[in-house]
């Protein structure tokens, strides 16, 4: 029969394996499997952090137990130099299980000074391997006075990170996946989807004060000469250039929406903010150039609807008028925002051609 000890151990990896191969975000799958080996192997505090691909710095993504005095659950800035470290160092290089005791004279400097930092008596470390590449560590204490780790919690923990990584690498490929279905791909901005669910979230959301809620439509001028004389790649060049520049001006209203919705088309969705305010923005994309060979612009069309409990428009109509009028601009080749009047009433009209 098994020890105690050792059958609560192999019960707790096969929680572990369970629990890793149902879907989850990242942030709880590190939080079960920290929870679930804290316990298992006696420790008064476990972290896991991540390897910053190119920096050789760890950032510590949660910490459990208990915590030092400069810890914290959910850390914002916790990061560590590699090179600090003897026992990051051999992480790093070779991606082994280490074991650190304060009264241990072969012991780490620096690992020792960070034990007493975190007054704790001995930590033991295991490499998590994301897909075949060190992806971070894994990171138990315990207190002074307590027995150190030995060759049967080391061995456990070998298990768990190894069961672990298959649980964070179906995490990340959900995250990207997700992260896929919400972005256009060629400017990282927000997609059609995104946009269509955050207008729907801003007219099921109306309180009882209304607020305006405005779209610009912008298309870019001169994309299909670009792509005609100068090829595809400098024409993904433009509309990245055009996203760039629409990001930063739009980044003054916070909480704007910038996204990418058709090949030379773009749509922003601004809420809560003066609609004077966002066409003024808008103005300034209009006056701007790229001059790729051919000289590309924006033409651009505004509508606003001020958005209540009792609100009977729609996003659909909402985008609908902003289309109308980015087509007067368009078609009038103007270089200023053309501004729908009362989206509520003018569903049916398209928006005069200024003189």
């Amino acid at each position: 029969m098994l020890p105690k000890d050792e059958l609560s151990r192999i019960r707790s990896l096969a929680a572990l394996a369970r629990d890793t191969g149902r879907s989850g975000t990242l942030e709880q799958i590190l939080e079960v499997a920290a929870e679930g080996a804290r316990e298992a192997i006696g420790a008064a505090s476990v972290s896991v952090s991540r390897l910053e691909p190119g920096t050789g710095v760890v950032r510590t993504l949660l910490n459990v137990g208990e915590l030092g005095p400069t810890e914290e659950r959910w850390p914002e800035d916790e990061t560590y130099g590699a090179d600090e470290f003897v026992c990051l160092n051999l992480l790093t290089q070779g991606a082994i299980s280490w074991v650190t005791t304060l009264d241990d004279p072969d012991s780490d400097p620096r690992e020792v000074e960070l034990l007493r930092e975190l007054g704790k008596g001995s930590s033991m470390g295991a490499p998590l391997v994301v897909d075949g590449v060190l992806w971070g560590e894994f990171y138990a204490t315990r207190n002074v006075g307590e027995p150190s780790f030995g060759p049967d919690e080391t061995a456990y923990l070998e298990a768990l990170t190894a069961i672990l990584a298959g649980g964070i690498s179906r995490a990340l490929r959900e995250e990207s996946l997700e992260e896929m279905a919400y972005h256009d791909p060629l400017t990282g901005l927000a997609n059609r989807r995104a946009l269509d669910e955050r207008a729907e979230w801003a007219f099921d959301h109306a309180e009882a004060v209304p607020r305006p809620v405005t779209v610009v439509v912008a298309d870019i001028n001169g994309l299909k000469r670009v792509n005609d004389t100068q090829g595809h790649l400098v024409g993904d060049q433009l509309i990245k250039s055009v996203a760039s520049a629409m990001r930063k001006h739009f980044a003054r209203l916070p909480g704007a929406l910038v996204a990418r919705v058709g090949g030379d088309e773009f749509t922003v969705l601004v809420v809560g903010h003066d609609p004077a305010a966002v066409v003024a923005v808008s103005d300034e994309l209009c006056g701007l150039t790229w001059n790729l060979g051919i000289t590309a612009s924006l033409s651009c069309g505004a509508a606003t609807v001020m958005v209540g409990r009792g609100t009977e428009l729609n996003p659909r109509e909402l985008f609908a008028a902003g289309d109308r009028a980015q087509y007067v601009a368009k078609r009038g080749r103007l270089r200023t925002t053309v501004v729908t009047g009362d989206v509520a009433h003018e569903q049916a009209d398209e928006p005069a051609l200024p003189a």
